[in-house]
């Protein structure tokens, strides 16, 4: 026991614990009701000073000892351990009666005993946990021996990795994609635009993954020992996906909009290929010279990169989606890109995934079969606004594919956008602006978790996700130990069915 309750109500429950005994802001604590033999689960929020007596008595005594510092000479407490004492402020989660987690609609009886939670009082916890697993339940700063994942069918229905730089996004990322790996029941595509998760920096990477070579997928843009070139042929190339690359004006955009009009998927490559006093001439003076002399600048830039080709034949986009509808992992790494050419494999990508599974959606029994495919987009913030991504962040789960948006500043994200994202993994937050942003939008109630979002570790995370019985605290697996521990239990099973024949 740490701890009797003392007060307060449904929203808040208070107790009083020994001063020398150490409970921590993010702990969760369970109150045994000796009444209804329910237990009750508290989450700390705030923590108190007490002491027994007037309320003068601690300036006094503070008054005291400062004198006797000064003086050289050691204070002595009378009862020490009985006047003074700490108060624990906590966010009832609910409780559990006969087994099932309920909300919390009642109140611990008057002094019920506080104790710290044991690995048997989440059974019903592990019902909840998914086959993508990330980490392990956390209380306080303590790991407990409970498996924490989400569900593969919540993929569709977006995913946001929010945090400051260093606290651990990049190994969430991984983690997470490599437990999906080993299930091999979703599609998962990693744009990489810093080159961090194939081969892994200063640690192990995605390749090192004891099923990469069946599961995994590498597109480059340069030839790689181990990797398929990444290509994009110009007739892929629609007039939306100039859209979110360059700024148009309007007379720019119906200029393009009556290129595709009159030559279909060419119109790129006759934007590029014919002069301007031939493009006005096709289009009787209705579309001014200069208007088309920007068109062909911005589309010349697009066609000088090394990634695009003239061959409408070959199409690497095509192979990548069959790879997701497979349940692979596809990494695509485009470190050393211009920053256009990033953007443009994302957003041909994005739009190709989503149209293709528009297509198989009107075959319900082919729709079925297809797993739930996940788009990774790091910097979320930049792009998520409009165009594809806030397309699919609408309408993507009905066509399963979902968004995996990756930010450390969700608050420039448009709360119409953030509402569509059903699971959320916080991680450290310093600027209490984004911890507005995500209270409003979190499926789970964190309205009074500010200080235990402030106060979160390096690879310390809060869960939410509708269904969950509260906003879970974790404590996200370091992928180094993760791969390991994949990579014995694949030795142990070798040799289990070794012995086995």
């Amino acid at each position: 026991m740490i701890g009797r309750i003392i007060g307060k109500n449904a929203g808040e429950i208070i107790f009083r614990y020994g001063y020398d005994d150490d409970v921590k802001i993010g702990e969760i604590l369970v109150a045994e009701d000796a009444r209804t033999r329910n237990i009750f689960f508290l989450r700390v929020i705030d923590i108190h000073y007490g002491y027994e007596g007037a309320e003068s008595w601690g300036l006094r005594a503070a008054g005291e000892m400062m004198a006797l510092d000064e003086a050289g000479h050691k204070y002595e407490f009378v009862e020490r351990k009985r006047r003074l004492y700490k108060l624990a402020v906590c966010k009832p989660l609910g409780y559990v009666e006969e087994g099932a987690f309920k909300k919390p609609k009642t109140i611990p009886s008057h002094f019920s005993a506080v104790r710290r939670a044991r690995e048997e009082d989440y059974e019903f916890l592990r019902k909840e946990t998914g086959d993508i697993i990330v980490g392990k339940l956390r209380s306080g700063d303590k790991a407990i021996n409970v498996e924490i994942g989400i569900k593969g069918g919540l993929i569709p229905q977006h995913i946001g990795i929010f945090a400051t730089t260093g606290m651990g996004k990049s190994n969430l990322m991984r983690v997470m994609a490599a437990s999906a790996m080993k299930s091999g029941r979703y599609g998962i595509l990693i744009i990489d635009p810093h080159g961090e998760y194939y081969e892994g920096g200063e640690g192990l990477g995605l390749k090192h993954h004891p099923m990469a070579e069946e599961r995994m997928v590498v597109y480059t843009p340069y030839p790689v020992k181990g990797t398929n070139t990444l290509s994009i042929s110009k007739e892929e190339i629609a007039v939306q996906d100039m859209e979110e690359i360059f700024n148009f004006s309007e007379a720019q955009r119906d200029a393009l909009y009556a290129m595709y009009g009159k030559y279909g998927k060419s119109w790129l490559k006759e934007l590029i290929e014919r002069d301007v006093d031939e493009l006005v001439y096709e289009f009787d003076n209705r579309i001014h010279e200069v208007t088309f002399s920007v068109l062909k600048r911005r589309a010349e830039r697009i066609s000088s990169s090394s990634l695009i080709h003239d061959d409408e034949v070959v199409s690497t986009t095509d192979v990548i989606i069959n790879h997701l509808h497979s349940g692979k992992m596809v990494l695509v790494e485009t470190s050393g890109l211009y920053e256009y050419e990033e953007l443009l494999i994302s957003v041909i990508l994005a739009r190709k995934i989503l149209n293709r599974n528009k297509n198989i959606f009107r075959d319900k029994e082919k729709f079925r079969k297809i797993p739930p495919i996940m788009i990774t987009v790091e910097e979320a913030q930049r792009v998520i606004n409009e165009g594809i991504f806030a397309q699919i962040a609408r309408e993507g789960r009905k066509f399963k594919v979902g968004l995996c948006a990756i930010t450390q500043q969700p608050r420039l994200i448009r709360p119409e956008i953030l509402s569509q994202f059903n699971t959320f993994f916080i991680m450290g937050l310093s600027d209490e602006n984004d911890r507005n942003t995500l209270k409003s939008s979190s499926k789970q109630d964190i309205s009074k978790m500010d200080m235990e979002i402030q106060s979160l570790e390096r690879g310390e995370a809060i869960l939410t996700y509708p269904g969950a019985p509260f906003a879970i605290p974790l404590k996200v697996f370091w992928y180094d130990d993760f791969i390991k521990n994949l990579k014995s239990n694949a030795i142990k099973k070798d040799r289990i069915d070794d012995m086995f024949y």
